[in-house]
């Protein structure tokens, strides 16, 4: 009678999220019932809660081969498969589980999201689908529903989740932070916040989500006007151009303010300890240094005439470009830099798109890569002279390769190991730009009558400058960085180059 009442103590605790007390109450039922399986299904939860997934597997495995026709002991099965990343096991497992309790939304549920990781979206999405039929009410089948959605791009579908998640369970930290990392994605920041901030409400141990991503976004639009600053006032000799540049400064001083008095006051506090970070103090220097110079270069050239044959403007663009490129490159770098986020209660999640927003960088910078080559090749020989026959038949020939080099490119990106690389995330719009600047080019550059436009050459010409010069400072960089590797102590104090290699015998 004692044991039973330790293992119901168990399942008690276990509820109210003690998940590591309970393990130890189950542990004492199972040391005096080891072969009974409601304890060992018992264990295998409190693993669960734990996040351990391996003996939460040994665990579960137990419990089926004490009762082999248990279904919750098949969805605890599957769900540590699918943790463990073993999803062709999780699909034979759920079907299982489905057999014993067709209307078992779990079984379903774990049935899609295994088939969606084995690349079968369909028919994954088609079983959350009949989870979701089966369970309306449970608000766990329209949470993972969104989080699929969220991973494939479809947003608004992942929205409509997310919200009648919160509908059914208007504490859901996750569907919070779902909805949080829509409104990132959508720059709609004040909404970001206020969902964060429920979710840390909801969840005080999973840190502060997106906050931080949200300030900055308020920073980067403190850089972005800085700049159309910097572009503005190299006019300032233009009343207009002092216009322009009060209406964009006098614009996001107003957003600003917006944003602040909408913050929740509870979400108030989070921000000012939000704020204390190097990433965000980088942004704000290079709006600040930014505006200055801006307004020094406008006043500088208040006195200039733009119609005298000895006015020269380069001194002001030169200060301008260094100014753009040292901006962009402290931003770059100590994002760069701060990537490496371990856990912790302070780690941000990554939204659920993460992998796609990646895959999708790649891509971009594959085909902008792929595109310089007979870009370059044609705007050479239009800026030679050579006659449109020739532009024509060499067009067309670069053009061909090019769409070939397209389908490799998207084959590598699809099918090979996945490198995150954060700086290309971060520049997928202005590496999109750049690459539908070259996409067009290309059949200008080759099919146009007589000769090609001065803007778009001088474009493209800007744009394969730009590209050298970024190859042009990662080449110090990246041979700095292996020099590095190479000289750096090993564990005997010699340096790498003296160490034999990994997987071959030492002299």
């Amino acid at each position: 009678m004692g044991q039973d009442v330790g293992l119901a103590t168990a399942e008690a605790l276990l509820e109210i999220g003690r998940p590591a007390l309970a393990r130890e109450y189950a542990a004492g039922y199972l040391a005096g019932h080891p072969e009974d399986a409601r304890g060992l299904r018992l264990i295998a939860r409190c693993y669960e809660a734990a996040d351990e997934y391996g003996p939460m597997l040994e665990a579960a495995r137990a419990a089926l081969a004490v009762d082999a026709e248990s279904y919750q002991g098949h969805v605890l099965l599957a769900s540590a498969l699918i943790h463990l990343h073993r999803y062709t096991e999780a699909v034979d497992v759920a079907a299982g589980a489905i057999r014993l309790h067709p209307h078992g939304w779990r079984g379903h549920l774990l049935t899609g999201v295994a088939q969606c990781a084995l690349g079968r979206r369909r028919a994954g999405m088609a079983a959350v689908g009949r989870a979701v039929t089966l369970a309306p009410e449970e608000p766990h089948t329209h949470y993972v529903q969104a989080l699929l959605r969220h991973s494939a791009g479809n947003r608004m579908g992942a929205k409509q989740a997310y919200r009648r998640a919160l509908r059914l369970c208007p504490g859901h930290a996750g569907a919070q932070r779902g909805l949080g990392h829509l409104a990132l994605a959508a720059g709609r920041l004040v909404d970001a916040v206020g969902h964060f901030t429920g979710a840390a409400a909801a969840e005080p141990t999973a840190g502060g989500g997106g906050m931080e991503r949200a300030l900055l976004g308020i920073a980067g639009w403190a850089v972005l006007t800085s700049w159309v600053l910097l572009v503005t006032l190299v006019f300032s000799w233009y009343p207009a151009a002092w216009l322009l540049a009060l209406a964009t400064a006098g614009g996001y001083l107003l957003a600003v303010a917006r944003f602040w008095r909408r913050v929740p006051d509870s979400a108030r506090l989070l921000l000012r300890a939000r704020l204390a970070t190097p990433r965000l103090y980088v942004r704000l220097g290079a709006a600040g240094i930014g505006v200055l110079v801006a307004l020094g270069i406008g006043v500088a050239d208040l006195d200039l005439d733009p119609a005298a044959p000895d006015t020269s403007r380069w001194p002001s663009l030169g200060v301008v470009g260094v100014t753009l490129l040292a901006s962009m490159a402290a931003v770059l770098g100590v994002d760069a830099a701060a990537q490496p986020r371990t856990g912790g209660t302070d780690a941000v999640p990554e939204p659920p798109d993460a992998p796609l927003q990646q895959a999708t960088a790649l891509l971009t910078w594959g085909l902008l890569r792929a595109a310089t080559v007979p870009a370059a090749v044609l705007v050479t020989l239009s800026t030679g002279g050579v006659g449109w026959l020739v532009r024509a038949v060499v067009g067309s020939g670069l053009i061909v390769g090019y769409g070939a080099a397209l389908g490799r490119i998207r084959r590598a990106v699809l099918r090979g190991p996945l490198r995150p690389n954060h700086v290309l995330a971060r520049l997928t719009g202005p590496l999109s730009l750049a690459a539908g600047t070259l996409l067009i080019f290309l059949p200008m550059g080759a099919y146009w009558p007589g000769d090609v436009p001065d803007l778009a050459e001088a474009t493209v010409l800007a744009i394969l400058g730009l590209m050298l010069l970024g190859y042009a400072f990662r080449v110090p960089v990246s041979g700095a960085r292996w020099l590095w590797r190479r000289m750096r102590p090993g564990p005997g104090g010699k340096p790498a180059r003296l160490r034999p290699a990994a997987g071959r015998p030492g002299p």
